[in-house]
């Protein structure tokens, strides 16, 4: 199959799920476009994945770049000149939109939701309408959990097929000896990754993470960047365990810190699935993490901890029982063969690949001549 798919490049869980599912495709003889602002961080290197930029042009008649626009213009050429067959966009907004503009239902649209497209920006006067039309002329959308579906039901009237997100364990795994460049001996080390939205709550991570200290030698590792970082490390400052907090603004290999890791910790306010949770199981590092969105669907007690959202006393209470545990080296052990087992790349990829398949049936490419 030609497949456009359209992405965000950071390090957001649709960016990373589009990007690597992108690779393993075209590693099965299918020739992939990959559409973004950027070449995604998360792209292999050497990947056969053909990256195609979208260029969004600055006018000051504009008050904003317009990248739906841009982006259907580039989806558009590609149609005519590489001859796509379907097109997948991954998050909703504008991305749906954009590929219905550019398809005129000429060929399939297949798109995944991911979560603040549905729970924040889809739920957007501004938005709602336009997006839900476009879902539901699509050939097939797909949601990364059952709870992120049944909310796309109610704010889009579409229902959604359930594909949980994959994770590469020949990639993630533990790295217990990289531990050292991040604590001593003697300490705990805890890391969060994330894209350092407010929704991810990374204050929250600090405070968490300063009480852990009053009872346990610990260290903590802020991977990734975004708008709260600054905020993250001030609270860090003004609790006084800023010398014990260690931010990394980049992150093109996470697996090599988040292995490092004994607890991974997520304190978000709404997650569509929780993909760096997912990362760190693969790591063999047990996950405490708030009971919101698809994260119980995937955190179960035998790999970590569920607390509410906003209790940071529970929280803290919850990283100090993992780390404190006599079977922490077995829940560790657990974790990695729960990942291993239950979301593995190529059975996620067998489960797109039926959707595109029951997408084309009755659709016929158009664009480039065979």
């Amino acid at each position: 199959m030609r497949i456009g798919m359209v992405c965000y490049p950071g390090l957001g869980g649709s960016g990373i799920v589009a990007s690597e599912l992108a690779d393993r495709l075209a590693h099965r003889g299918h020739r992939v476009f990959l559409f973004a602002t950027e070449l995604p961080m998360r792209l292999p290197e050497g990947s056969p994945v053909q990256f195609i930029p979208v260029e969004v042009p600055h006018y000051p008649v504009f008050p904003a770049p317009l990248y739906t626009l841009a982006l259907a213009g580039a989806l558009e050429r590609a149609i005519r000149e590489h001859g796509l067959e379907l097109i997948h966009t991954h998050y909703a907004i504008p991305h749906a939109v954009a590929a219905e503009l550019a398809t005129e239902g000429h060929i399939p649209l297949v798109h995944t939701l991911h979560g603040t497209d549905v729970t924040l920006l889809g739920i957007d006067p501004a938005y709602q309408t336009l997006t839900a039309k476009a879902l539901q002329k699509a050939a097939a959308v797909t949601a990364v959990s059952q709870n992120l579906a049944q909310q796309a039901q109610r704010t889009f009237g579409v229902h959604p097929r359930v594909i949980y997100n994959a994770v590469d364990t020949a990639r993630f795994r533990p790295n217990p000896q990289a531990k050292r460049f991040y604590a001593a001996p003697d300490e705990f080390l805890l890391v969060h990754a994330s894209n350092f939205r407010a929704v991810k709550r990374v204050g929250d991570i600090v405070h968490v993470f300063a009480k852990v200290r009053q009872k346990i030698k610990s260290r903590l590792v802020l991977l990734g960047s975004g708008p709260e970082r600054a905020e993250a490390l001030s609270i860090a400052h003004s609790l006084g365990v800023d010398d014990a907090v260690t931010s990394l603004a980049t992150a093109q290999n996470p697996e090599a810190v988040i292995g490092a890791a004994d607890v991974f910790l997520l304190a978000s306010e709404y997650e569509g699935f929780g993909q760096s949770g997912l990362e760190a199981l693969a790591c063999g590092v047990p996950v405490v993490a708030t009971r919101v969105g698809g994260i119980p669907e995937w955190l179960t007690p035998e790999v970590g901890r569920l607390v509410a959202f906003g209790d940071l006393e529970a929280f803290a209470q919850a990283v100090i029982e993992l780390l404190s545990s006599p079977n922490l080296a077995n829940l560790r052990e657990a974790a990695r063969h729960y990942a291993e087992k239950h979301f593995n790349p190529e059975t996620i990829t067998n489960q797109y690949e039926q959707v595109y398949h029951a997408a084309l049936q009755g659709n016929a490419p158009v664009g480039r001549e065979p």
